[in-house]
């Protein structure tokens, strides 16, 4: 089997007449060349060159294999193409999953940055809670989830990537718009949008409630933050909404107030202990927490 640098060292005497000039330009010595001319003669089972005054003259043979090589180098050429975009990760498939208020408001002009270097890549971006996230992780049918509670599974690695907290939204000319802070005690004197016990976000909040002696109450209930913030921007109530859902971005009719007291929450990302994670994900992830801690603001 005649091999890709065999057919460089062919093409090259074709090209210059002399296994000298081929020697010089591949930089290797004239009888190393002359050597693989013979070699290449012997697995070829026939005479691939006609010596004639010093010269060697490449059979009819000769070219039709050199011809054929052409397609072979440019093929090389495109896959080390290939290899050098795919370091730079430029190039390839993105795949995410990510829980709403990060995929909906703060992912999109994450990911629009991300593309800007890096036209050629392909991206999927899908929404789920988090169990569904950590199923379609394990079972690879993505490589990397962003959530805002922790996904808890023994074959995912899981890392926090960004710090965020709960705020406080009101409807434009709300009493506790009003406020410069708003008591999370004010929200059981208000109505109040708020969230399932069995959520994450539900949770957190029952935890300040009960760890203040009171118990959350609440008119209308929802499952996840931009569902709230819509209601709240329709002048339903009022709602705590994580600040990843606002980031970037100002909710017309809605005004946002720091509580008390703080809520604090962080996204993390997860990925696959059981396949790979490709290097384009990994550098996805780490521009995402560079960008979140650059661009997104907290009210203090």
């Amino acid at each position: 089997m005649i091999n890709a640098r065999q057919l460089e060292v062919l093409c090259a005497v074709i090209e210059l007449g002399t296994t000298a000039k081929a020697a010089e330009l591949l930089a290797v010595s004239q009888p190393a060349v002359s050597n693989m001319i013979r070699h290449i003669e012997t697995l070829a089972g026939f005479p691939l060159f006609e010596r004639e005054r010093g010269r060697l003259i490449p059979t009819p043979e000769a070219r039709h294999i050199a011809q054929e090589a052409q397609h072979l180098f440019t093929q090389q050429r495109r896959v080390a193409s290939i290899i050098e975009e795919l370091r730079g990760g430029t190039t390839g498939r993105l795949s995410i999953v990510a829980t709403p208020s990060i995929g909906q408001r703060i992912l999109p002009p994450i990911i629009s940055e991300f593309l800007k270097t890096r036209p050629k890549l392909n991206v999927s971006l899908d929404l789920g809670h988090t169990d569904q996230i950590a199923n379609r992780l394990v079972s690879g049918q993505t490589e990397l989830g962003l959530s805002i509670s922790q996904p808890r599974h023994s074959a995912l690695i899981v890392r926090p990537i960004a710090e965020a907290q709960l705020l406080c939204a009101c409807p434009e000319g709300h009493e506790l718009a009003l406020s410069g802070r708003v008591r999370l005690e004010a929200l059981n004197h208000a109505r109040h949008i708020s969230y399932s016990s069995d959520t994450p976000l539900g949770q957190l909040i029952d935890a300040a409630f009960s760890s203040r002696g009171l118990e959350r109450r609440y008119f209308f209930e929802v499952r996840h933050t931009m569902a709230a913030l819509e209601l709240v921007a329709n002048g339903v109530g009022v709602a705590l909404v994580d600040s990843f859902a606002v980031a970037g971005r100002e909710v017309p009719g809605v005004v946002l107030r720091p509580i008390d007291p703080v809520l604090e929450l962080r996204a993390h990302s997860a990925t696959s202990k059981l396949f790979p994670t490709s290097h384009v994900a990994l550098q996805f992830q780490n521009f995402f927490r560079e960008y979140v801690a650059h661009h997104l603001k907290i009210l203090k």
